[in-house]
């Protein structure tokens, strides 16, 4: 992958399975229509060649060499049509696969009920199943690439900070969380427990801003300092309002402290997928705010703040359409109608390693893509440098030179938000333990 940035759909499968198969459906009659003609060609050749003594501007031998062409075109496009179809049967058993394992946790009677759809494929050809199964191999191989191996983590010697004491410890983690299924967040996971106490205080009120116009203005509003969420509140004409919660990620990596953005609250939301401070203190924020059940909500969320998030996306009162997650330490599951928009490293120990690449089915609606890169860039970095939110950001600044037209969905939903805008108010909040 090195330093090229890469825009999927976002797991295993990066097409639609539907849309493949039509376009096998659509080589087939084409191979029809191509054998059809050759069958015309060929047919005028004899003619011709039964004419005799008449001066031909065609030699029937050349339209016998078209007709062969023609002939050999159908067969190639009729070849085409049944690989085209065997594949997009593969690609829906390994969607298939993954939904069932997602709802399976908390809704296996909708697993079972994917069940038939599955073994007619498996019945269908004896071949599909073997292939899935490559498909998601070589997914896993690549999702987490670069993690651990650049060049100054196997130069530097135990017992420095980066490499010797933390990256045994964070690896520790993943192995840990992916072994426990912690790399995404199954559809229906609502978090246990009551959260800890936090207080939550307005810290900064910004009016007569704007609304972002892209992604690259999107993650610059992702708060860094003191604050751990700031809520964009919009309000429209005729007196709607409309949220977008930015959410930062750990601040510090001691827990026990009055931080509640710190690695207490990283284990309660990622291996025991409990309330924590930080989740508690999002809720709080978003009430502050004015937020109401029913309201608009999105959420632009970096590391811990995506753990923190994912509740509210997948099982709040809001009503959350679009999700850009940054570095998530597990992959939420999204419904077909939310938009998720995730930026991610597989270099990176939090957001590639954590994560684990995410669902190999991908999640969220057909416009959600993944914008992928490898984050440590230069001798003097390393997979820790991966996870930096400013390495993100050069990521999406990438991504947005392509031009590519999976932005397109997403950059409509910006638009939309400037259309009869009348006011924006950016509010920080700033959580602290009691």
């Amino acid at each position: 992958m090195g330093d090229e940035v890469s825009i999927t759909s976002g797991g295993a499968i990066e097409v639609d399975s539907a849309a493949f198969r039509e376009v096998g459906q659509r080589l087939a009659l084409l191979a029809g229509e191509m054998g059809g003609s050759a069958d015309v060609v060929r047919d005028a050749a004899h003619m011709l060649s039964a004419t005799r003594g008449a001066s031909l501007p065609v030699h029937p031998s050349d339209l016998h060499a078209h007709a062969a062409r023609l002939q050999q075109l159908a067969d190639r496009a009729a070849e085409t049509a049944v690989s085209t179809q065997l594949m997009a049967d593969v690609f829906e058993l390994a969607e298939l696969r993954a939904r069932q394992q997602a709802l399976a946790v908390n809704h296996p009677d909708q697993a079972l009920a994917l069940q038939e759809r599955i073994d007619v494929l498996l019945s269908s050809d004896s071949r599909i199943a073997g292939m899935a199964d490559e498909v998601v191999r070589e997914w896993a191989d690549a999702r987490l690439e670069g993690l651990g191996e650049h060049p100054l983590e196997k130069l530097l010697q135990p017992g420095l900070w980066s490499t010797g004491i933390l990256l045994p410890i964070v690896a520790g983690v993943v192995a840990s969380g992916l072994m426990k299924g912690k790399g995404t967040t199954p559809f229906g996971t609502t978090l246990k427990g009551t959260a800890p106490p936090v207080t939550v205080a307005e810290s900064a009120r910004v009016s007569g801003t704007t609304a972002p116009r892209d992604l690259g203005q999107v993650l610059a509003r992702i708060p860094q300092g003191d604050a751990q969420v700031r809520i964009e509140k919009r309000t429209y004409t005729g007196g709607r309002v409309e949220y977008t919660a930015y959410v930062a990620g750990t601040k510090t990596v001691v827990p026990g402290t009055k931080q509640p953005w710190d690695m207490g609250s990283n284990w309660d939301l990622y291996i025991d997928r409990e309330k924590s401070a930080s989740s508690a203190a999002l809720s709080a924020a978003l009430e502050e705010a004015g937020a109401e059940p029913g309201d608009r909500v999105d959420f632009v969320t970096y590391s811990q703040g995506g753990l923190a998030a994912n509740d509210l996306a997948m099982n709040g009162p809001y009503e959350t359409k679009v999700v850009v997650a940054v570095a998530d330490p597990s992959q939420m599951s999204l419904r077909d109608d939310q938009m998720l928009l995730e930026v991610t490293h597989p270099d990176d120990l939090v957001g590639g390693g954590l994560s684990g690449g995410g669902s190999f089915g991908g999640t969220g609606s057909p416009d959600s893509f993944t914008i992928t890169r490898q984050g440590s860039q230069g001798l003097l970095s390393n997979s820790l440098d991966a996870h930096f939110l400013d390495n993100y950001k050069e990521t999406v600044d990438e991504a947005m030179k392509t031009k590519d037209v999976r932005f397109d969905p997403y950059n409509e939903n910006l638009a939309a938000q400037h259309r009869e805008l009348e006011s924006v108010e950016l509010i920080d909040y700033t959580a602290v333990r009691p």
